[in-house]
């Protein structure tokens, strides 16, 4: 893979959790390596998506996932979201410190924030 996609998604309202899907199965039918990096409101949604229906919202998050795409969401957010830890590392792929995130997304020009 020599492309780089990363999304960031803090908002859980529908239009942002399906634009931020979109373009994570987009980034990844086209062969990018996809973060998608979840602060606030947004863990919760993504997380409360992991086993609802395909028409959710944050469902196809989700299927960018099985494609390849991972999700990442912040340790703080975790914690002010209230999301339990288990659930959290069931529907995602890592829980990560700021400091993580900024090192994972570092020189990637390719960046999204809905």
């Amino acid at each position: 893979m020599d492309g780089r996609t990363v999304i960031f998604l803090s908002r859980d309202d529908e239009g942002a959790l399906r634009a931020a899907g979109a373009c994570a199965l987009a980034a990844v039918s086209m062969e990018d390596r996809v973060d998608v990096f979840l602060t606030g409101p947004a863990v919760s949604a993504v997380v409360a998506a992991h086993d609802g229906e395909d028409d959710e919202p944050g469902a196809r998050l989700h299927q960018a996932r099985r494609l390849g795409a991972r999700l990442v969401a912040c340790s703080a957010s975790v914690v002010e979201q209230r999301v339990e830890l288990a659930a959290a590392e069931a529907a995602l792929d890592a829980v990560v410190g700021w400091p993580t995130i900024l090192e994972w997304s570092r020189g990637v020009v390719d960046r999204f924030s809905f």
